[in-house]
């Protein structure tokens, strides 16, 4: 008893209980023996209803929080788990904790990336299934998920398949403190063209080489070459020389610069008996600053920013290889984690593809024969 009634529902329900007493007269009975004076009785009747609306706004539902971890058990990564638990049990009612360390203990997972973003989401969906069963009302949903970029731009493309009124992708900040940020919303608003102080905004944070429209660039003819393919390039946060380091396995289709000198980058295989080569095109957004602001309205505008870009490429190159192949894109990516979910999420039905980086092949400390997913 002592529990529920300090919990935020418990205490809502005795404020509504309490205040509702006071507005429906028996404390005015009361006050009537002590004074005549009709503005006291205004004063405490006024002030009950607040109450009552302030009990009532303590026990709603608030909705439901997933705190997901895709990272194997590791020392380094289980602070930023706890902030992610202790924020979501903070803002909703109830939170549903995935972790892949507990789901499968050991460095590895017998599963793809792909079918662990399955299984993810397939968790998602049935716990969204029990809470909106039982109170009978749309639910608002917040992700607060820490994993590797791919796994999370993997988890958006399945999310995309859920008809959810109200997905929110929470962003854990490292510049205020490890504190939890709003992140990005998907919805149908990121597919909305950007306003003209959005695009200001947007375009004021990149590099002056990709303000404005990037230019796709044609790389020339070379054996092996996969012409389909064009490489999105994406840099919003500081990492320096992820733009070169992308660019020469987009242009050689050699992941290395030679023994000793890995990119880190991985390019998926061309296909069914292909071999890895150049990319028929490449397409570069940079950002000028070392991190972006943690606003919500940019992150937004910055996913618009450059899934309007990948479309605009990906229309140009079909028109160059005339329209009888079928473009694929590789995303090369270094950003805050929800700006890949929600990529992920709007690009769930085109061909492309996320290229993982391992920083540990790009700092050597493991050969590249070694390296798993």
């Amino acid at each position: 008893m002592r529990r529920l009634l300090l919990s935020r529902e418990g205490g809502g329900t005795v404020l509504m209980a309490a205040s509702t007493a006071v507005a429906l007269g028996v404390v005015p009975s009361i006050l009537e023996q002590w004074t005549k004076r009709q503005w006291v009785l205004v004063v405490v009747f006024a002030s009950a209803l607040v109450l009552v609306l302030a009990g009532w706004v303590l026990q709603r539902p608030r909705g439901l929080g997933v705190v997901v971890s895709l990272y194997p058990a590791d020392r380094t990564q289980a602070s930023r788990v706890v902030a992610l638990k202790n924020a979501s049990r903070t803002a909703h009612s109830a939170t549903l904790v995935i972790d892949r360390a507990v789901l499968w203990p050991g460095e590895r997972s017998v599963q793809g990336r792909s079918d662990v973003a399955d299984f993810v989401a397939r968790l998602i969906d049935a716990q969204i299934e029990e809470l909106r069963a039982a109170s009978r009302a749309d639910l608002e949903v917040a992700l607060y998920v820490l994993a590797h970029l791919q796994d999370g731009f993997l988890l958006g493309r399945r999310l995309a398949a859920d008809a959810q009124l109200s997905l929110a992708v929470m962003h854990l900040s490292q510049r205020v403190g490890r504190s939890v940020v709003p992140g990005v919303d998907l919805g149908s608003s990121l597919r909305a063209a950007l306003t003209p102080q959005q695009r200001a905004q947007v375009t004021g944070l990149l590099a002056a080489p990709t303000r404005g429209h990037p230019q796709l660039v044609e790389i020339p003819a070379a054996a092996g070459q996969q012409r389909h393919r064009i490489a999105l390039i994406v840099r919003l946060a500081s990492a320096g020389s992820m733009v070169d380091d992308a660019h020469h396995v987009a242009v050689t289709g050699q992941d290395s610069y030679g023994p000793g000198h890995h990119t880190g980058y991985r390019l998926p295989p061309a296909g069914p008996g292909g071999t890895d080569g150049p990319c028929g095109a490449y397409l570069v957004i940079d950002n000028s600053n070392a991190y972006l602001p943690d606003d919500s309205s940019v992150y937004a505008a910055v996913t618009t920013y450059v899934w309007e870009c990948w479309q605009a490429a990906r229309q140009e190159w079909a028109q160059r290889l005339g329209g009888a192949t079928a473009v694929e894109g590789l995303l090369f990516f270094h950003g805050p984690l929800p700006i890949a979910v929600a990529l992920g999420w709007l690009t769930a039905r085109d061909r492309i593809s996320l290229v993982h980086h391992d920083l540990r092949l790009a700092q050597g400390t493991v050969p590249p024969s070694a390296a798993g997913s």
